[in-house]
């Protein structure tokens, strides 16, 4: 089958979903990428070895100014001239130039599959959902990742598209890898492995640099803690992903050096095997950004057994359902008390305790049978 992913090759849901449905099944499989960021060399080595065709229009350091848009368009352009007829088109996340590139091409594609993520469903804006309506017509099966996800989507695009539409799950591939450092690694040795001091809470505040995150102003409220509690915390800031804002990091930065606790903001690109040992560690996770489908690191820190203070906003009728261990906040203001009274409260584990109602929903040998169901649906 030949497989076309118009998509990042530096995404982590693309590599999982090549990793674990597509390569080794005698695909050939490309991928039409419109990020510059740089791939991770796990992911280049993994799409090396396995024949996995990844295109970028661009060079990391390239122009994005209006002309060298135009011209990374018609390097696209040619890239899918050349590769001509393909089984499967398969667009992960609506962005309006992959839709644009359908469009173009589609007489070159004998099936589409539409693949929303989270924030292209949640939060689009009306050009962006018009130019949805524009695709979804053609399109042989539509995804999305959670129940709240399609939810929406009914709301905005009514239910002519029931019968293609889908929640089909994405895996992460720390799920399994934090179940596997479990059972080989004590708690304690997966906080001495990351660093964390004898005594402290771990709390990890956000999984990248989008703004979005709000880890500045989190940060902030942080400081508002008592000092005895302060005392008890060592942050970690994730900000290795998404850095397209260098003033926001400044700010997360800072904001971190004057919060009064121990922290670390983690800026490298880090494996899979040591994002599992720090969701082992972790206490505390603090999930507060403006909007969010599932994200990868929420999974993984719940399965890890870490209590999430999450904002209500945030809807995630699979945790409500599967009573998760979350401290729900209506309003940012909100969060040092949240985190006083969790900190003077509540019991933190001292063994690894994996919450298997996640576990058991985004282990990616449990999430393979879904997406079989959805190629068989193609009839190729």
């Amino acid at each position: 089958m030949k497989y076309l992913i118009i998509s990042d090759a530096a995404s982590m849901h693309v590599y999982n979903f090549v990793r674990f449905f597509l390569a080794g099944e005698g695909n050939e499989i490309y991928i039409l990428r419109h990020s510059l960021m740089e791939i991770p060399e796990e992911y280049r080595k993994f799409y090396a070895e396995n024949n996995v065709t990844v295109f970028t229009a661009d060079t990391p350091d390239a122009s994005s100014n209006r002309l060298a848009t135009a011209k990374r368009l018609i390097r696209k352009c040619i890239f899918l001239l050349k590769l001509g007829r393909v089984d499967v088109c398969h667009i992960h996340y609506l962005h309006m130039q992959s839709i644009l590139l359908y469009k173009l091409f589609k007489r070159n594609f004998k099936r589409l599959v539409l693949t929303y993520w989270g924030t292209d469903v949640l939060i689009p804006s009306e050009k962006e959902i018009q130019k949805q309506k524009q695709i979804l017509p053609y399109a042989d099966k539509i995804t999305v990742t959670v129940k709240n996800s399609k939810i929406v989507f009914c709301e905005r695009f009514g239910h002519g598209y029931d019968d293609k539409l889908e929640v089909v799950h994405f895996p992460s591939g720390a799920v399994p890898k934090i179940k596997e450092i479990s059972e080989k690694k004590t708690r304690q040795q997966c906080r001495e492995e990351i660093g964390v001091p004898d005594g402290k809470l771990l709390l990890v505040c956000g999984y990248n640099a989008d703004p979005a995150q709000r880890q500045d102003i989190c940060l902030n409220e942080i400081s508002l803690l008592p000092e005895e509690l302060k005392d008890r915390l060592h942050v970690v800031i994730p900000v290795q992903y998404n850095r397209f804002d260098n003033d926001y990091i400044e700010r997360v930065k800072q904001a971190a050096a004057e919060c009064g606790t121990s922290y670390e903001v983690l800026e490298e690109y880090v494996p899979f095997e040591r994002n599992a040992v720090m969701c082992l560690a972790t206490d505390i996770y603090l999930n507060l950004r403006i909007s969010d489908a599932f994200s990868n690191a929420m999974k993984e820190q719940v399965t890890a057994g870490s209590l999430m203070i999450q904002g209500d906003w945030l809807n995630y009728i699979e945790v409500d359902e599967m009573n998760a261990p979350v401290v729900k906040i209506s309003d940012l203001s909100e969060l040092h008390t949240a985190l006083e009274k969790v900190m003077k409260n509540y019991t933190f584990k001292t063994e690894n305790e994996i919450f298997y109602p996640m576990y058991n929903i985004f282990d990616p040998t449990s999430l393979k049978n879904e997406w079989e169901r959805i190629f068989r649906s193609l009839n190729l």
